[in-house]
């Protein structure tokens, strides 16, 4: 069979030449006669049809018709897809058709070179809605079209000017002014009580000297972030506002936490709070397509839960985050995350979560099990640790909730 011909289909012009030679073994070349009978309405046969020549009859059970001609418009995709089958196919004339074994049709599909909205309804057809998320969302990766989000260009570019060694206040306060919200956000940040010192500063170039150039990196990450939690449907907006205050509390449990765990630094251990669930925001992007996905909070929340972690790395490692900070995606919710060495990001980013979930008494004795707590309190015996650093600490949480939320 000529392969070029079957090019001129919707679907099978995104194979390879080499996989239509292996579709075309596979298949069945069909020639009818004008009344012969191809199927019948209702039918719920594994295989697609696909006009070569000639022309077929739709004939719908309640005596509507329609006729396909080879290589019009109308025959460009396989005939009849829907199943159970809507209409009966008929040869109006003498016709050819490709008998091909959907099964076989997807599998090729799915190791296509290409990608297009068509092959997506091929590969999607008949799964669930949460199913058919997952697949589009592997789909783009394997392709590289995952529509991730991006830090914005003011983060982007002073963490860069920070790694690459400038120290200069007043270059790095010129690319801060270039958004008066962080800019403004940052002055905040110095003169708030987590930072103050005997004078208060009222530009960015004496912020950026009071906090310190690897601080000022995290902080204008921080407040950046915050822009890529946003969704149109109201389902999804409000589940996108739950996470970013989520994420906020996780953060500033973080930033409490590591002032008290030596070789853990706080303002690293806030970003990472602020950002161990970033896997969440394109999951939410994509389930927009979805009614009956937004209509279902379990099915979502499941599909969050299982692909969460994954995109969290990779939209971290995107955007030039080390591995240490990359694992906090990953493992921010494993409590049996193990590891040889020094506490790390995701120790902090677990503990944090084990203490807002408020656990009752007796799941609190089972804390000390619990490897990253180990690694954050080596010899501690008493849970209870965590509720008191965090009394002690309350005002300092709270000045850190606040410096998030501005």
């Amino acid at each position: 069979m000529d392969i070029e011909h079957l090019k001129q289909f919707d679907l099978l012009r995104h194979l390879s030449d080499e996989q239509l030679i292996l579709l075309a073994s596979q298949s069945r070349t069909l020639q009818l006669h004008p009344g012969d009978l191809l199927t019948q309405a209702g039918a719920t046969d594994p295989v697609e049809y696909y006009l070569l020549a000639g022309e077929l009859d739709l004939v719908a059970p309640a005596g509507g018709l329609k006729t396909l001609v080879a290589g019009g418009p109308d025959s460009l995709g396989p005939v009849a897809p829907e199943r159970p089958r809507n209409v009966s196919i008929k040869a109006h004339s003498n016709a050819q058709v490709l008998e091909v074994d959907k099964a076989a049709l997807k599998s090729l599909l799915q190791q296509a070179p290409g990608d297009s909205y068509a092959v997506r309804q091929a590969l999607r057809e008949d799964q669930p809605e949460d199913k058919q998320l997952l697949l589009d969302i592997y789909s783009d990766l394997r392709n590289n079209k995952l529509v991730l989000p991006s830090l914005p260009e003011v983060a982007v570019r002073i963490r860069r000017m920070i790694d690459e060694g400038t120290n200069s206040a007043r270059k790095i306060s010129q690319a801060v002014n270039t958004d008066p919200a962080i800019a403004a956000k940052l002055i905040k940040a110095a003169n708030s009580p987590l930072f103050r010192g005997t004078k208060e500063f009222e530009t960015s170039a004496q912020a950026i000297v009071r906090l310190g150039m690897q601080t000022t990196k995290q902080l204008v990450t921080s407040f950046t972030v915050k822009e890529l939690f946003r969704a149109e449907a109201p389902v999804l907006k409000r589940r996108m506002d739950a996470l970013w205050q989520h994420s906020i509390e996780i953060a500033a449990i973080c930033y409490v936490l590591a002032r008290t765990v030596r070789g853990l630094d706080p303002d690293q251990g806030l970003l990472a709070g602020l950002i161990h669930d970033i896997g969440v925001v394109p999951i939410l992007m994509y389930a927009d397509q979805y009614s009956s996905l937004i209509e279902d909070p379990q099915q979502l929340e499941k599909t969050i839960r299982d692909l969460k972690p994954e995109l969290g790395q990779v939209i971290l490692k995107r955007w030039g985050f080390n591995e240490e900070m990359v694992a906090t995606t990953a493992h921010a919710e494993d409590w049996r995350y193990q590891h040889q060495g020094e506490p790390d990001f995701a120790d902090l980013v677990i503990v944090a979560h084990l203490h807002h979930m408020m656990l009752d008494n007796e799941r609190l004795k089972k804390l000390v099990k619990v490897p990253a707590f180990r690694r954050l309190f080596p010899g501690e015996q008493d849970p209870r640790i965590l509720a008191s650093i965090m009394e002690e600490a309350k005002a300092q949480l709270e000045d850190t909730r606040q410096l998030l939320v501005a």
